[in-house]
């Protein structure tokens, strides 16, 4: 678990993140990021890099490859915050021996100072939703160009996703991921999630701020460059939204870029705990995992020869 708060003298410590009360409620103003990994390999130094160096509260990933036996890995990573997502590869590993690359999987990050007021609602291979605080979150991850039954698959996630959020209409959306189409072509798949985005009242945040021109997809190979825009955030708030950008690490292994946005979300004071209580808790439930790679095996055998 995260380390705890260490205080100087006899003052407070310092809040980690702005806060500003009005009436029976806090404000907090928390930054969020979408991150196509393509493989957990590849992207797990940048996701460290940005939650370290511009102070990430929530983590929308795709694309993290892991089988749902290698899930743990992202706790191991990231003790100070609460993992949830799902992996793609569940029902490939349980008809034997893995065979090809591995692929999908989606997971939410969320730090543990948030854990009062965040509670997990679904997720499928495609996509999760958690509720933090008055924010809905949604982390999806569509086909690209060539899947199998591309469409189908779209109007699927699309239709469980409308039907989550008919649950919980009081709720202000935050969906990011990667849509793996540009929303400004004329195509079938642009069409689709853009009457999904105008019916559910869902306006994306890269028109809030024009000034940013990044593409959030790119690919080089020998002499062909291509680049894309397929990575997004949506709001059904704009008015929360302070920020917008697309970030260009130097050293990248993913040929996607980390989008960021910073947002208010609105959460009662008695479900905000200060972090050295939070990871107190979490300590005295935290989750085994069973390793093979570190288990007596020489006792095991000994054992099951016996037995059997």
């Amino acid at each position: 678990m995260a380390t705890d708060v260490n205080c100087v003298g006899c003052l407070p410590p310092k809040p980690s993140m702005p806060v500003n009360t009005v009436d029976d409620f806090v404000t907090k103003k928390l930054s969020f990021m979408s991150f196509n990994m393509h493989g957990f390999n590849q992207g797990i130094h940048i996701v460290r890099d940005m939650i370290f160096s511009d102070k990430i509260d929530i983590c929308l990933l795709q694309e993290h490859w892991l089988t749902p036996f290698n899930l743990y890995k992202f706790n191991d990573f990231f003790p100070g915050y609460m993992c949830f997502g799902s992996s793609a590869m569940g029902s490939v590993i349980e008809t034997g021996v893995l065979r090809g690359r591995p692929y999908g999987g989606v997971m939410i990050l969320v730090n543990n100072e948030l854990h009062k007021c965040t509670h997990f609602v679904c997720s499928d291979d495609r996509y999760v939703i958690v509720v933090i605080g008055n924010l809905i979150v949604i982390n999806v991850y569509f086909p690209c160009v060539g899947s199998v039954d591309r469409l189908f698959i779209y109007e699927d996630v699309i239709e469980k996703i409308s039907l989550c959020l008919e649950n919980y209409p009081d709720k202000t959306v935050i969906l990011g991921g990667d849509l793996n189409v540009n929303l400004d072509d004329n195509n079938a798949i642009s069409k689709l999630f853009n009457q999904f985005a105008a019916d559910s009242g869902l306006i994306r945040c890269d028109q809030l701020v024009p000034s940013v021109h990044y593409s959030t997809f790119y690919k080089e190979s020998g002499d062909t460059q291509c680049s894309s825009t397929i990575d997004y955030f949506l709001t059904s708030r704009c008015g929360i939204v302070s920020d917008f950008n697309v970030f260009d690490p130097v050293i990248n292994f993913s040929d996607h870029r980390p989008v960021v946005i910073k947002c208010d979300c609105v959460i009662a004071p008695y479900l905000f705990s200060a972090k050295t209580n939070v990871d107190s808790e979490l300590s005295a439930s935290k989750m085994s995992y069973l390793r093979w790679d570190r288990a007596n095996l020489v006792a095991f055998y000994e054992l099951t020869r016996v037995s059997l």
